[in-house]
């Protein structure tokens, strides 16, 4: 009986310490490569014409999407104003 605890135990740390296995890359295990970024996001047709801003340049998209597609941040949820 006592036998059989012990190998039971024994089994059981074997089992426990054979999981602990180190996962994060060191410095003989390069990174993984990040997935490559899509190139532009898909973008509906819809209406909702957005006022955008590039550095100084400000330009009117179709929609919001369309304007984070080409990397401009939206600053107006109208179209700009001039030209």
């Amino acid at each position: 009986m006592k036998r059989s605890i012990l190998s039971i135990g024994g089994l059981a740390a074997v089992l426990i310490l054979g999981g602990c296995m180190e996962t994060m890359p060191g410095p003989d295990r390069p990174r993984p490569p990040h997935p490559p970024r899509p190139e532009k996001p898909i973008c509906t047709r819809e209406y909702a014409p957005v006022c955008a801003a590039k550095g100084w340049r400000r330009k009117t998209f179709s929609n919001a999407c369309m304007a984070r597609a080409e990397r401009y941040t939206v600053i107006s949820p109208k179209p700009c104003e001039g030209k």
